[in-house]
Formats: structure tokens, C-alpha cells, sequence
């Protein structure tokens, strides 16, 4: 039966391939990580200035978001086994192309194809929690491998620069290169379609209704899902939530410099700490999520309160961090505000599993994901371009705070359907009433 539990062999195989995917996600962050850390040499090489230096980062971003929407497509037709394995390998000579880059239209072509490979990654650890577990096991595990995104930029600069000051850039970028296709190694031989193993007859029952879901997504039914509200409030949320993580990932250092008055030595420091405590709010809200719908709470309802709820409360933070002038209060409030807001991101993850059939999971998931880097996209900008107009992080701050509401109301409003496949299958078939 669905609620019967997995055996101690399932259970193991479930938390491996979800250590899969989050090492997958950490490895894919280090790997963006590697412009950052490398700018001023980079710079010096080609003799570029910062804007040319921030338009690569704008290329990958651009290229990620976009590549966004065939991924969840792929990853429905062909599974994460091979998709992840073969774009693994691809993103890291992409990586390793950077490092040998003669030019810097080279390192810009290097970092486009970075983009556009690397963004089958996250989404397909959503569809490896569709696979492997069962609808209402799902928050741990997306707790887990949330928490891969701050992974990966928390263990970076050390590793990373240490390379950087040893050898110098290219050897940092060459490096990754070559970890990642070892990596890629790995997950071609570790890695497991649930579809494929010979199970007990208890965790077959476990996995029937995963294992009952269409092999195969057609470009129909893909383009079916964009006809259900479901997908746009997913895809809009996502927009809001997106803009207020990289806001912070973004302008997190300099706002502590400029509008606290920290010193550079302390900032880097300082900046960590809420990047440890969204760490906790991921895995904190995916527990919490399971918590409530163990304990009686309807399964839709029980990733929907989180998710509002942790926005609801990161807005409130940040409005708290845009008003205080005392500089431990705001690392305070923004830690608090990052914690929160990654303990509803988390459950927003899980509620795409919650509300879309199974066959169609990593293609809603990477549709809500295009719509989260069009938020990623337009807040850097916004926000340093309110900070040039005004002096001060106080109105971008507040305007991040406000978004972070729409987000929640978004949800609490306006969430109220599912993604009916019987329905969506006759979208794709032929001219029906959309909702």
C-alpha cells in the first residue's frame, strides 16, 4: 500500500542517490563560484574592467534560466541517471575550457555553455525525490538537497582561493573541470533508477503509485502544463522568491560595508552567518513539512503552511533589517530573515511534487525555476540601482520585503488547484476550456 514504510534497503538507497543530487548541486555551485573568486585576476589577464567581468555573470545566469525549460523536459523523457550524467560531464569542460580561454570572448563562450549545462542539476533532484519517495516522505529529503545551493558557496572561497593563490586562476578553473567529471564518474556508477531495481514486495507497494507514472513526457503534454493556474502561481512565486535570494547572495557583503559600516576584514566573516542559518531553515522546513502531515495535516496544506509562513516571516525580517541602524541587530534580523526564507523555498520545492502527477514533476519543477531566475535576474539590478539613487539599502531592502509578501500571498490566495493529469492530457490532445 502507498502508506506502507520502506525497508532499511530502500531507505539506503533512497538517502544515497539524495546524496547524490545534493553533491551534484554543492559541485554545481562551486563551479559558479570559480568567477567570482578568480575576478581581479581575470581582469588583470585580459585587461577587462568589473563591467565586463559582471556581463559573464549575467551571460551564465541569462543562459541557466532560459536552459531551464527544456531540462524539466529532458529529465521527464530520459531520467536524472543519464541526463545529470552526460551534462555533468559536459558542464565540466566547460568549466576546464575556462582555464585555458586565450581570450575573453573565449572565457564568455566557456561560461554560456556552463549556463545552459548545468541547468538540468537542481530540477533533476526533484525528480529524483519524485522517484524514490513516496508524495508524503518527500520534505526531509528536499530539505537535504535544498541545502546543497549553500553547500557549495560556503565551502568554496577556501578551497577555491587556496588553488587560486597556489597555482593561479586557470589552474583553479582547470581543476574543477576535472573533478567534475570524476564526479560525473561516480554518479554513473552509484546513481539508480528505482524503475530498474528489484525491490521487496513491501517497498514495490511503497513506490506503486511512482512507478505506475508514464515513462515519457510528449512536447504536448509539456506545453500542456503552462494552461493550468497551478503552474503560473508556482512559476510567479517563484519569480518573488527568487529576487530576494539573490538579493541577499548579491549585495549581502556590501550591505554590511556600506550601510552597517563593517570593515571588508569582518564582512566575509559576517556574511557566512546567514549562509549557515539558510542552511538550517532548508533542512528545518523540509522535517517540518513531513512533521505536519505525519501528525494529521492534510498533505498539500502541510508543504503550503511552511512555505507561507517562512516567507511571511522573512519579510518581516528583512523590513527589520532596512530599519535598524545597530549594526548586530541586522546580521541578527538578516539571519533570521535567510533562515526563514529557505525554510519556505524548501517547501516550495516540495509542494511542485505535491500538486503535479508524477510524470511531470521535474518539467514543473524547471519551469518554476525559469521564473525564479527572472526574479535572480531583475533584483541585482534593481537593488543597485535604488542603492545609486538613494545612498542606502533602506527602500531596496523594503522593496525586497514587499515582493517577499506577494510571494506568500501568492500562495495563500491563489493556490488553491492542482495539476489534474487526466485533464492535462487533454489539453495536449486536442482544444479543451482551460480552468
Amino acid at each position: 500500500m502507498p502508506g506502507t514504510g520502506p525497508s532499511p534497503r530502500l531507505r539506503r538507497m533512497q538517502w544515497i542517490a539524495i546524496a547524490l543530487v545534493t553533491a551534484a548541486i554543492a559541485l554545481n555551485y562551486m563551479d559558479r563560484s570559480t568567477l567570482a573568486i578568480g575576478n581581479v585576476k581575470i581582469r588583470e589577464t585580459f585587461g577587462v574592467n568589473a563591467t565586463a567581468i559582471g556581463a559573464l555573470g549575467s551571460a551564465w545566469a541569462l543562459t541557466y534560466g532560459i536552459a531551464q525549460l527544456p531540462s524539466g523536459y529532458l529529465l521527464d523523457r530520459i531520467g536524472p541517471k543519464t541526463l545529470v550524467g552526460m551534462t555533468m560531464i559536459v558542464w565540466s569542460l566547460f568549466q576546464a575550457a575556462g582555464g585555458i580561454a586565450g581570450s575573453y570572448v573565449q572565457l564568455m563562450l566557456a561560461r554560456i555553455g556552463l549556463g545552459a549545462t548545468e541547468a538540468p542539476c537542481f530540477p533533476s533532484a526533484t525528480r529524483s525525490t519524485s522517484d524514490w519517495f513516496d508524495v508524503k516522505d518527500r520534505g526531509r529529503p528536499s530539505g537535504l538537497y535544498t541545502s546543497g545551493a549553500y553547500i557549495g558557496p560556503t565551502i568554496a572561497p577556501p578551497i577555491l582561493t587556496g588553488l587560486m593563490l597556489a597555482f593561479d586562476w586557470r589552474v583553479m578553473f582547470i581543476v574543477m573541470g576535472v573533478a567534475g567529471v570524476v564526479a560525473a564518474g561516480l554518479w554513473f556508477l552509484i546513481y539508480r533508477d528505482p524503475k530498474l531495481q528489484e525491490l521487496s514486495p513491501e517497498d514495490e507497494a511503497y513506490l506503486r503509485p511512482n512507478r505506475a507514472a508514464k515513462s515519457s513526457v510528449s512536447l504536448r503534454e509539456w506545453t500542456a502544463l503552462f494552461r493550468f493556474k497551478a503552474m503560473w502561481v508556482l512559476m510567479l512565486g517563484a519569480f518573488c522568491t527568487g529576487y530576494i535570494t539573490w538579493m541577499y547572495q548579491t549585495w549581502l557583503p556590501a550591505y554590511l560595508e556600506i550601510q552597517q559600516h563593517i570593515s571588508i576584514a569582518k564582512t566575509g566573516f559576517l556574511a557566512s552567518v546567514p549562509l549557515i542559518c539558510a542552511f538550517f531553515g532548508a533542512l528545518t522546513g523540509g522535517w517540518l513539512s513531513d512533521w505536519l502531515h505525519e501528525h494529521g495535516m492534510e498533505l498539500i496544506k502541510s508543504r503550503r503552511l511552511p512555505l507561507i509562513v517562512g516567507l511571511l516571516l522573512s519579510a518581516v525580517f528583512t523590513g527589520l533589517a532596512a530599519m535598524t541602524a545597530n549594526a548586530v541587530l541586522a546580521v541578527t534580523c538578516i539571519a533570521a530573515a535567510m533562515f526563514f526564507m529557505q525554510f519556505g523555498i524548501t517547501c516550495k520545492w516540495i509542494l511542485v511534487t505535491a500538486i503535479t502527477p508524477q510524470a511531470y514533476c521535474a518539467s514543473a519543477a524547471s519551469n518554476q525555476n525559469f521564473a525564479g531566475f527572472l526574479g535572480g535576474t531583475l533584483s541585482p539590478i534593481m537593488t543597485g540601482f535604488i542603492v545609486d539613487q538613494t545612498g542606502s539599502f533602506v527602500i531596496a531592502l523594503s522593496v525586497g520585503a514587499v515582493i517577499t509578501l506577494i510571494g506568500a500571498a501568492l500562495f495563500q490566495f491563489f493556490m488553491n488547484t492542482v495539476i489534474d493529469e487526466a485533464r492535462l492530457e487533454r489539453y495536449a490532445a486536442g482544444p479543451v476550456p482551460a480552468e
